[in-house]
Formats: structure tokens, sequence, C-alpha cells
């Protein structure tokens, strides 16, 4: 079988367009390349740094474009050029907080303040509207995800950095984030990753980096509400079917929302044949 099947079933109008706000190299986010290597998605990309923006596009695709604006609000903003770069935020690094952890006074020490004015994602044509929103803007998610609303009117996933423990002035924790996200329509679904950190003085086999179980930020991964399947149109389910399988394995909500397509005479019938043959082909082919 194909790895395309899945898309051909589906007959889908557009590629995927996927949004990466903070798309620094030195950070990398994999779970979309299977869509890149298809070559059935859209990526459009937003990172602030000369340095990474010149590493993207030295490496890109066809699928992807890259640009240099920062997106928050459309305000003015004063950019904190951080030692570690990819701590650069339009926020103020929280030094009592970072003090608390090894590495962290470090990694976030301010070493330019650059005035910058950020951009929003609903006033920028370069955005359509978009199926997939990867963030990690060090503390300006939220704003961000205010500021977009219309481009995400559709939106099928999204991923974000999410903190336990505030590194920055004004940086929304997860619960505030959680708040926003389901004011949107979208639910929990599962955590892409989880960074726990060590606490001074405290040092674990002499490893700076090594933790025992202080939470510090995660990758969290949020879906449009597939228990109230009415309120979703064809083209999100769709979007839904095509990310959680392709970049995130979540075949039992994949089968759910292909069902659903089913009913609606939007893909043939009887999907847990066909779909099940399809993953059992991929994970036989992937061993």
């Amino acid at each position: 079988m194909p790895a395309s099947l899945l898309l051909e079933r589906l007959a889908v109008d557009q590629p995927t367009t996927i949004v990466d706000v903070g798309a620094n190299p030195t950070d990398p986010t994999a779970h979309y390349q299977p869509l890149l290597q298809l070559g059935r998605c859209r990526l459009i990309g937003f990172e602030p740094q000369s340095d990474a923006l010149d590493r993207l596009n030295r490496d890109k695709s066809p699928y992807e474009t890259y640009y240099h604006h920062i997106i928050g609000d459309g305000g003015v903003h004063a950019l904190h050029v951080c030692r570690a770069p990819i701590m650069t935020s339009i926020l103020e690094p929280n030094q009592k907080h970072c003090q608390a952890f090894h590495l962290f006074d470090k990694f976030t020490e301010v070493i330019e303040r650059q005035p910058v004015v950020t951009r929003t994602m609903d006033e920028l044509d370069e955005i359509p509207l978009i199926d997939h929103l990867k963030i990690n803007a060090c503390g300006s998610e939220r704003m961000i995800l205010a500021h977009g609303k219309r481009k995400l009117a559709e939106v099928a996933v999204v991923q974000l950095e999410v903190v336990f423990i505030p590194l920055y002035h004004h940086q929304p924790t997860i619960g505030e984030l959680d708040g926003e996200l389901r004011s949107m329509g979208l639910i929990p679904h599962a955590f892409s990753s989880i960074k726990k950190w060590g606490v001074k003085p405290l040092i674990i086999n002499n490893d700076l980096r090594a933790s025992l179980n202080q939470l510090l930020v995660a990758e969290m991964v949020y879906v449009a509400n597939f228990l109230d399947m009415e309120s979703l149109s064809d083209e999100r389910l769709k979007q839904m079917v095509i990310l959680l399988h392709y970049c995130y394995q979540s075949y039992d909500v994949v089968l759910c929302c292909l069902t659903e397509l089913a009913r609606r005479n939007i893909i043939d019938k009887n999907p847990d044949e066909w779909y099940l043959a399809f993953v059992k082909h991929e994970l036989e082919t992937c061993r």
C-alpha cells in the first residue's frame, strides 16, 4: 500500500496548511516531516533570528516558506536576545524563577534588547486559513492565539509549548493557555514531550541537566473537539485525520473521524476495515 493511500481516500481539496511560529532549527520539530516528504503540505514558518532563518532557507524543501516576522499582537515590543538563542523572547526573563533551576540563569541572560514591531497572524496575507499551528515562542503563545482567531477558525491541530513554571514575566501558564484553547473549540490530546529540570542546589550525578520530578515545560497537542462532531466541517475532519495519522499516529481518534466522514457519505463506508489494514501495513513496514 502506498503511504499516500489515506490522502487519496480523503480526496482533500488543498494541501494541509501548517504554520510554524518559532521555527528555529536548533529546536527542531520533526512531527510534520512525513507530510513534507509526501509533498502534501504547505509549511509557512516564522523565525526572528537571522542566523536561524538563514539555516531554514538553506535547507528548505519546495514546500516550505520562511519569513522574518515576529508574530504577536501587532504592537511594538523589546526583543530580549538571550545567551541561549532559543530563549530569546519579547517577554523579559524572570530571573527570580530562572535562578532556581540549574543553567537557566545563564540561558536567559539578556545580551541585547532590540525594539521590534510584531505582526498578527490575522493581518498577514501570507497566511491562509490554518490547518495545523505549531508555536514555540517563549511566552507569547497566548498573544499569538488571541490575535489569530480568524485564521484559526478551522484549525484542526495545535501544538504549542506550555509552562508549569513561568520563566518570563507575564508568561501565561498551562492553565491560562488551556482556557484560551478550549474557548476556540479545541481539547487536549497529547503531550508531545515533557521537560523536567533539576532545582538548585542539588546536582545529580554531576550533571546540571539531570532532573528528578520538577515539571518545567512541555509540548502539548490540542485537537478540534471530536466529541462534538456536529460542530466540525467535513474539511476540518479530513485535516484532523491527515495530521493525527501522519504526524502523531493517533489511530484511534483518526478512525473516530473517519467513521463520522463515512456516516456523512464523504468517504467509503466501513473505514474500520480498510483503515486498520492500512495502519497494520504501515506498522509492519516500519519494523
